[in-house]
């Protein structure tokens, strides 16, 4: 009886830490959140400018709590491309998609994030600039996402279900026992002895 309940309590504590750094990310991006848009909204932060510019320090918070949290969002992402086949083996052909699926995500988040800050400091050209580093930004992680599907996802999953289909353009291969196919006609046949 001690020793099943020893080794529940192993099993347990291995699932714990299988998945405590997703607690742990969780949570920090909770209260990065959490505390960066209490703290923007007390009225010292609010009323206080940074030096000579135009930027508000709530403004320099907010960018803070939403600038880290998304850096571990993409640490996190990074972290789960590693992890994601021990914690759900059937997911595993999800593995290729979750960096390209995460930077997408954070580039596109991180364009409102980082204009907060840049803003009064930017001209009407300087703002067009900006945002079109961006669009081409989150245009190529775009096409990361699809080439990732394509190139490995898609494949993953087919060989997982067992419905992986010969490649266009190259001669099926065939297999001993296999009836479905049969070898193709040679007009230099050998015959067996």
């Amino acid at each position: 009886m001690i020793i099943e309940t020893t080794q529940s309590v192993t099993e347990r504590d291995g699932q714990m830490k299988k998945w405590g750094w997703v607690m742990q990310n969780g949570v920090t991006m909770a209260l990065m959140l959490g505390l960066g848009t209490l703290l923007s909204q007390v009225p010292l932060f609010h009323d206080t400018l940074l030096g000579s510019t135009k930027l508000r320090a709530a403004q320099g918070v907010q960018f803070l709590s939403f600038g880290g949290t998304l850096w571990i969002l993409w640490r996190f992402g990074q972290r789960s491309t590693c992890e994601l086949p021990s914690l759900w083996p059937k997911m595993r052909f999800l593995q290729p998609m979750i960096l390209p699926m995460t930077t997408l995500i954070v580039i596109t988040a991180g364009h409102p994030v980082c204009g907060q800050v840049l803003s009064p400091f930017l001209g009407k050209t300087g703002r067009n600039i900006y945002n079109w580093l961006f669009i081409i930004a989150i245009v190529a992680a775009a096409l990361w996402v699809v080439v990732s599907w394509y190139t490995k996802a898609a494949l993953m999953l087919q060989i997982e279900e067992g419905t992986t289909e010969e490649p266009v353009g190259k001669e099926p291969s065939y297999q001993s026992g296999n009836l479905a196919r049969s070898a193709p006609a040679s007009s230099t046949r050998e015959e067996p002895v």
